[in-house]
């Protein structure tokens, strides 16, 4: 597969075709791992009000975006304050980007005061993809020959994070520089919304980097190692990137990323339609709260209690 499938998910919504959906999907998640959606509901107004939030965030003074400096992986992560590429035991340079990191349930700690439409806007988008999410699961769960709501129970108290990142401007001189270096996803999917989401980079099955690329109103959905697990490696949580491009060297980019884990008491075991004689179970079934807290102590390079 060379370019990233899109999806319209109309036809799961108005109940005209969910399996053909399903099987588009099956079919992206065995070949990259990748695909990008159209028909998800969510209106343009709430991702771009989220957006322009977190722009004025990452505009304030460094002082001000301090207030709330991260704590066990939650808050504001300044430049060169995490690399990625760790969860997967490659100690590269850190990233070249800033993040905010949001979560459930809202506390002053982590959710800045300012800027005043911040707190409002990101979690009206935040209760949206949440939904978007469970929809998801529920075709992954037809597209994995399941009952539609196998994976309800396992998601009901779901551990989410929406991650703001800011990636500042690359010199043309600087154009090797890694602004995220290769990592997997750690938990089930991922829904990323990008304006501008040239410089995101795949590996396919041949192991060539592949241009993931959407228009302003689709979501990139991705998926991660916990998914991975479940399906016994059927479905490929895939290494990616995030790479200066050349139309885009000097020029910030920003983007919006939803992570989405199951309940932290779920306990991951290989789905049954994915288990045969000859394709045995290749994980123990590990407790979804453990398999984050790893991966994520990886990334920040210090011990993380969810």
């Amino acid at each position: 597969m060379s370019e990233i499938p899109v999806i319209d998910l109309t036809p799961y919504f108005d109940g005209s075709d969910k399996q053909g959906v399903a099987d588009q999907i099956r079919r992206a998640c065995l070949e990259i791992g990748f695909f990008t959606i159209t028909g998800h509901r969510i209106p343009l107004e709430v991702i771009r009000s989220a957006n322009e939030a977190a722009r004025a965030f990452f505009d304030m003074e460094w002082q001000a975006k301090m207030k709330v400096e991260a704590v066990a992986g939650m808050g504001y992560i300044g430049p060169d304050g995490e690399n990625l590429a760790a969860s997967l035991d490659d100690k590269q340079v850190t990233d070249v980007k800033e993040s905010l990191n949001l979560n459930l349930p809202v506390s002053d700690q982590v959710w800045p005061a300012e800027p005043a439409a911040l707190k409002q806007d990101c979690l009206t988008y935040y209760q949206s993809l949440i939904e978007l999410a469970a929809h998801l699961m529920r075709l992954f769960a037809l597209a994995l020959d399941m009952p539609e709501h196998f994976f309800d129970d396992k998601i009901d108290d779901p551990r989410t994070i929406l991650r703001l990142l800011n990636y500042p401007e690359i010199p043309p001189e600087n154009d090797q520089q890694v602004r995220a270096g290769a990592h997997t996803d750690y938990g089930t999917l991922t829904i990323l919304w990008s304006p501008d989401s040239r410089g995101l980079q795949a590996v396919n099955r041949a192991g060539e980097w592949v241009d993931v690329v959407s228009a302003p109103e689709q979501f990139i959905i991705n998926i991660g190692d916990l998914m991975m697990n479940w399906t016994n490696d059927k479905w490929l949580s895939n290494i990616h990137r995030v790479m200066p491009h050349p139309e885009t060297l000097g020029k910030r980019r920003m983007s919006i990323a939803f992570f989405h884990n199951p309940n932290p008491d779920a306990l991951i075991e290989v789905i049954d339609s994915c288990v045969s004689e000859d394709n045995p179970p290749k994980y123990e079934p590990i407790l979804a709260k453990t398999h984050l807290e790893m991966k994520i102590a990886k990334s920040l390079g210090k011990e993380v209690k969810l």
